[in-house]
Order: structure tokens, then C-alpha cells, then sequence
């Protein structure tokens, strides 16, 4: 606490402004300038100058009063928080009461002795302190937030980085993987993806933060339920999850599908929006390659599938809204497509059951 302070001191007796500078200058490296009345005060806090660390101000002078002037010294954006000591002989307790309701952080009356005065400037030096370790920290909690916001910034098209989950990694190991599975003729390895219905509303619905954690949880859940074994998963981007399977291994996207819609309801992740969240998956798709180029045509279309599903079922859900909208009435038009769309999803269904 050795930093010198920028001092002004306002009072209309030139006496007072002498001692207070001979004085201060005498005992401190504080620097003081002097005004001999408010609204000199007020220019030399508006110039270009460095701004003052504390101010000493005297309350009867004419003009502007020194409660008149602290109070507009507060309106100051560089002075909210300066230390303002009030230097004066109106010791009665109203002048004392307007004085601090102004912003004063502290009073003097005169005839004050030098070694009060000192006192109080030291209080006032470990204020500033204070106030600036405050400000520090909190510019540094700031700038870890900021941090922190711009490291879960991501698109809704990004393969986030989804970390601490076991057998689920990052997009270009998971491809990397389905080569190494095709060089080695593991053949009777499938992959299948799922995808979060209507997944721009629900980006749209919650902050990065919260999405992020929706996508961990259902990551989570997809290795449960299906990362067993050397079966691994990852996150694709714009809500899309893509799993390998043990063709040798049972498989039904509608149980899948099933079981993981009744886990999201649990989650509480999932309660950070008011847009239901659902999943659909596609079906399976074999690696019959032993390409590069052929396992990603394999992902490729298995991520198709999901998204082709997805759109199968939005066009349900939105076909449905209509026709209740419209208090179950429905143009013919309208009533063919809805009834070809649910013939298309309940013949996929039996197809699963029976195969």
C-alpha cells in the first residue's frame, strides 16, 4: 500500500488549501491539487488529467456546497467508488447525515489535527486497495467465464468433443476406427445412427452450456445401453449419435428408440427446454468394405437413414398438429399423406418384428 494517491482538495480558504498541500506533501508522496470551488472541482475531474484517487472536501462554500459536490462527483463513472472525505466544521448531525446519503465515505471537522487527517488517508489508501484486489478478481472471474462461454461455443453442426464418457470418442477416431475394423475384415460389424428430433428447436431452445450437457447425457446413456464390448460411439453433429454393432448381436432401432425416449424423460438435462426431446434411429449398415472410402459411404448411410426416420416422423408430428388444429377436419389431400406416412412407419415397424 505504498502507491502515492492523486489528491484534490476543494475548500474556499486559500489557508486551508496551503495546509492541506504543505502538509500532505511534507509527510507523503501523495500528490495534491487544490480548487477553490465546486465547479472548479467538477472541471478539473472532467479533464484529460489522470483521475484523483481521493478527494477532501469542505462543506461550506459558496456557490455549490460541498454535499452538492460530492454528490455530483459520485455521478462521475470514474468516481462511483473514490474515496471522498469531507474536511469541515459543520459538525451537526444533519450535515453529517447529508454528507454520507451524498457519498461520502468519511468526515473530518475542523480544526483537524494532522495526525487524524493521516489516519484517515491511510484508511482511505487501503480502501482504493481493496477495491482494486475486488476489481481484479473480479476481471478475472469474468474472463474465466468468457473462457469458459468460448469453449462451449459450438454450432449445431459441429462433432462436439463430448470428454469423460467410456467407448464414446471424437468423430475422426470414430472414423479412423470403422477403417481399422474394415482392414482387419471385421465384416460382421454394422453401424447404426440416431438423431434428436427436431434437434434446431431444442439448440434454439437452450443455451450452449445446457445442450452440451443433453448431448453427454444422451451420449451416456447410448453406451449403457448399446457401447458393450469393442462397440464404440460418438456425436456427429446437428444431433446426430453414430454406434457400431455386432451384426451377430440382436438389433431393434424401435426398442432402441423406445427404451432411450423413456430414459430422457429422467434426465434433467432434458427439462432445460420446453421442446420435447425424442430420438429415432435408422437401420443398421454393414461395413462390407475394406476402403476408406467404403466404411464412410457405410456411416454415410447410416446416418442417412436416421436423418431420412427423423423427417418420416416430423412430417407425422406436423400432419397430426394440423388435423388437430383443425378440430380433427382435414382436406382428402391431407388425409392420403398422413395415411401413407403412418403406413410407411407401422410397415418398418413389422418388418423389425418379424425379422
Amino acid at each position: 500500500m505504498d502507491k502515492a494517491m492523486r489528491i484534490l482538495a476543494v475548500d474556499d480558504d486559500e489557508n486551508i488549501r496551503e495546509l492541506l498541500s504543505a502538509s500532505i506533501s511534507a509527510e507523503s508522496d501523495h500528490v495534491v491539487w487544490t480548487a477553490a470551488s465546486g465547479m472548479e472541482a467538477l472541471a478539473a475531474c472532467s479533464s484529460d488529467t489522470p483521475k484523483f484517487d481521493c478527494f477532501l472536501l469542505d462543506i461550506q462554500m459558496p456557490g455549490m456546497d460541498g454535499i452538492e459536490l460530492c454528490s455530483r462527483i459520485r455521478r462521475h463513472a470514474h468516481y462511483e467508488e473514490t474515496p471522498i472525505l469531507m474536511l469541515t466544521a459543520m459538525a451537526q448531525k444533519k450535515f453529517v447525515d447529508a454528507a454520507f446519503l451524498a457519498g461520502a465515505t468519511d468526515y473530518i471537522t475542523k480544526p483537524f489535527d494532522v495526525l487524524e487527517l493521516f489516519s484517515r488517508l491511510k484508511n482511505a489508501e487501503r480502501l482504493i486497495h481493496e477495491q482494486a484486489r475486488v476489481h481484479r478478481r473480479h476481471e478475472e472471474i469474468l474472463n474465466l467465464k468468457n473462457d469458459l462461454d468460448r469453449s462451449l461455443e459450438h454450432s449445431l453442426s459441429e462433432p462436439v468433443e463430448l470428454l469423460g464418457i467410456e467407448r464414446l470418442v471424437g468423430y475422426v477416431s470414430f472414423e479412423n476406427y470403422l477403417l481399422q475394423l474394415s482392414r482387419m475384415k471385421m465384416l460382421t460389424t454394422s453401424v447404426f445412427a440416431l438423431k434428436i428430433l427436431n434437434v434446431e428447436k431444442v439448440f434454439r431452445s437452450m443455451s450452449r452450456l445446457a445442450f452440451r450437457q443433453l448431448l453427454s447425457d444422451l451420449g451416456l446413456k447410448l453406451t449403457e445401453l448399446y457401447g458393450s464390448e469393442a462397440d464404440l460411439v460418438t456425436y456427429r453433429g446437428n444431433g446426430v449419435f453414430a454406434c457400431t454393432t455386432n451384426s451377430r448381436r440382436p438389433f431393434s432401432q424401435f426398442e432402441l428408440e423406445k427404451t432411450l425416449n423413456r430414459s430422457i424423460r429422467e434426465m434433467p438435462s432434458a427439462r432445460m427446454t420446453d421442446v420435447a426431446v425424442q430420438v429415432c434411429a435408422g437401420e443398421p449398415v454393414s461395413l462390407l468394405s475394406l476402403t476408406r472410402a467404403g466404411s464412410l459411404t457405410s456411416l454415410q448411410n447410416a446416418v442417412s437413414r436416421s436423418e431420412a426416420r427423423a423427417g418420416s416422423y416430423h412430417e407425422i408430428l406436423k400432419m397430426s398438429a394440423r388435423i388437430h388444429e383443425n378440430n380433427g377436419q382435414a382436406s382428402e389431400e391431407d388425409r392420403k399423406i398422413y395415411a401413407a406416412l403412418l403406413e410407411e412407419e407401422m410397415s418398418d415397424v413389422k418388418a423389425a418384428a418379424n425379422s
